[in-house]
């Protein structure tokens, strides 16, 4: 059995430099278990349909096996995760990781060495799970033609925080494009002067649930523990049938979502920072957050910016005024293109 040198535990949220945490996932991808290296054989090359990266990190951990498609993280435990605290610990890792969205598998090194079929075949069951249900409805249905002959297109805007997304979409509006922002569901309580059907609209537990079940929903996650967000269909295609634009200005995730949903009558944007050091460097200078937040912001955009090849198209806003001339040029092109744009025209998914 191969030997990790490093201390058997994880890297957890004391470590804040992300430098070091890929340090020491790098070095466990060339140290891995005996279980760890099987398992990584069985799964690499989209063995089982979807890519798997191994020792990813996210946010302030590193995880053994993710399937950032299906949202899938898989954990393969040695026997000191028998213990009491380390059991405590792996609990409160995983809380973290479903509260962000992913489903958590947990296998010991025996199950993967002398149960491999069961184990896989558990994994292959929450992976179609996970691309069948969770990630969006079925696809869009057609709509009859709304204001002025013409249905309304769906823009999707992501980024990580501090990248200039806000800039970039008023931007947009300065210059003419006409559009209305999606507004969400949720289950939070409202904040401030936050008015329902405003800026959200607001829902009890039972109601979204409600809404679940009816199918109601393009798209909905819980983001934290008793706060869930989704993108109500009725909402959404009453304003596209209506000939109006409609802007989504959500997380990757939701984004993906929705792009899967709508199809070819939506163009997917990304922006990137030029790099991870000048996106600390923009997120230090606000002046508005702590060392540590900034810090989890930074890991959480290290995974958002591995997505980016999964949208149509990324702009690197390296100069603002460029990323803005490039963004308006995009959107424009979209907004007059034929109603299947990716048939032949520029707007396909790139990287997918």
């Amino acid at each position: 059995m191969a030997k990790n040198k490093i201390p058997q535990q994880y890297w957890r949220a004391d470590i804040l430099n992300y430098d070091l945490l890929k340090q020491n996932s790098i070095h466990n991808r060339h140290a891995p278990t005996e279980a760890e290296d099987f398992f990584w054989n069985l799964v690499k090359g989209k063995q089982l349909g979807l890519k798997f990266r191994r020792q990813y990190v996210i946010d302030n951990y590193i995880v053994d096996f993710a399937c950032l498609q299906a949202m899938l993280i898989v954990e393969i435990d040695g026997g000191y995760h028998s213990d009491a605290e380390q059991m405590l610990r792996d609990a409160e890792r995983s809380d973290f990781l479903r509260s962000q969205g992913f489903e958590v598998l947990r296998f010991s090194n025996e199950e993967i060495m002398y149960n491999t079929e069961d184990a896989i075949e558990k994994i292959k069951k929450k992976m179609d799970e996970r691309t069948a249900n969770i990630q969006c409805a079925q696809p869009a249905p057609p709509l009859s033609e709304g204001a002025g002959g013409r249905l309304g297109k769906v823009l999707i805007i992501c980024a990580p925080s501090g990248t200039g997304k806000s800039t970039i979409i008023n931007y947009l509006r300065e210059q003419g494009v006409e559009f209305s922002f999606s507004i969400s569901a949720t289950t939070r309580e409202p904040r401030g002067e936050e008015r329902n059907g405003v800026e959200y609209f607001f829902l009890t537990e039972d109601e979204f649930q409600r809404k679940i079940e009816e199918d109601a929903f393009i798209e909905w996650e819980q983001v934290y523990a008793g706060q869930k967000y989704g993108t109500l269909k009725e909402q959404v295609e009453g304003e596209l049938a209506a000939g109006r634009n409609i802007v989504f200005d959500v997380d990757v995730n939701g984004g993906l979502r929705i792009k899967q949903y709508f199809k070819d009558r939506a163009l997917s944007l990304f922006i990137l920072p030029p790099s991870i050091e000048c996106l600390r460097d923009r997120l230090e200078k606000r002046g508005t957050e702590t060392p540590e937040k900034i810090q989890k912001r930074l890991d959480r955009a290290e995974y958002e910016i591995s997505r980016a090849p999964e949208f149509d198209r990324q702009i690197v806003n390296d100069d603002l005024a460029t990323a803005e001339a490039e963004a308006l040029r995009l959107v424009t092109e979209f907004l007059k293109a034929s109603p299947n744009p990716s048939e032949g025209g520029e707007f396909g998914p790139a990287g997918l």
